[in-house]
């Protein structure tokens, strides 16, 4: 003969599925039934992280495929019209650039935002000396705002990588992160200025500075309070 189960609270008659009384919705215990502690997943972890990795690597793959196209159909499309390569020389350092910039992210995990970066900013350089050659092959605007500029971009974000790795405060990273967008600006003035109009003056990129700056103060100073428990139940933080 089945054994029926009784709610403890109120007596109703339960079926042995039920997790809680669907009259009073008392928790449903039966010290007889088998607890299973761990079930075993249908597909092991490691099953899962072999598929993603695959459909990583295929979805590269893919990618590469297209820009690999349009590499080779846009200088003969440009040598087939114009018996010569003229706007294909400018179209071939943006597809690997673009290249450089859609691809890594898909297969690189491991300190991924990291390599990234320095990917496209080391893309970022050949490119820009590629359009200097190309363009104004007599100017070299390069190395006078391009080069400086890109190193201070590959410090400032190793600098930042480094400070979030040493987990500080997300508030400080973003004041800091503040003061060089700043810095960026005054920089990005100076060496432009001095190399088209051969001049130090800054116009534009104080104001700049001054309200980046005023904003990372306010920032750290809410963090500073934040941490003290009565602003923090002041503001419900």
């Amino acid at each position: 003969m089945k054994k029926m189960s009784y709610c403890v609270n109120c007596g109703v008659e339960l079926d042995k599925s039920l997790k809680q009384c669907p009259l009073c919705a008392t928790p449903v215990i039966n010290p007889n039934d088998v607890i299973i502690e761990e079930a075993v997943t249908t597909y092991p972890v490691e099953h899962m992280e072999k598929i993603v990795k695959k459909l990583r690597l295929i979805s590269a793959n893919l990618v590469t495929a297209i820009f690999l196209t349009a590499l080779i159909l846009c200088p003969l499309c440009n040598f087939v019209i114009n018996d010569t390569l003229t706007w294909s020389k400018y179209v071939i350092p943006s597809i690997i650039f673009a290249w450089c910039c859609a691809v890594p992210p898909i297969i690189i995990r491991q300190n991924g935002l990291l390599k990234c970066v320095l990917i496209d900013l080391t893309a970022a350089f050949f490119y820009l000396a590629a359009m200097n050659m190309l363009t104004t092959p007599n100017v070299n605007w390069f190395a006078s705002i391009c080069v400086p500029v890109l190193l201070y971009l590959c410090g400032s974000f190793i600098l930042l990588y480094t400070l979030s790795v040493k987990k500080i405060s997300v508030m400080y990273i973003i004041s800091i992160g503040f003061v060089l967008s700043g810095i960026f600006c005054m920089m990005t003035e100076y060496f432009v200025r001095k190399f088209k109009l051969m001049e130090i003056e800054f116009v534009w990129s104080v104001p700049v500075l001054i309200s980046c700056v005023g904003v990372a103060w306010v920032l750290i100073i809410i963090s500073r309070l934040s941490k003290i428990s009565a602003v923090r139940k002041r503001l419900h933080i």
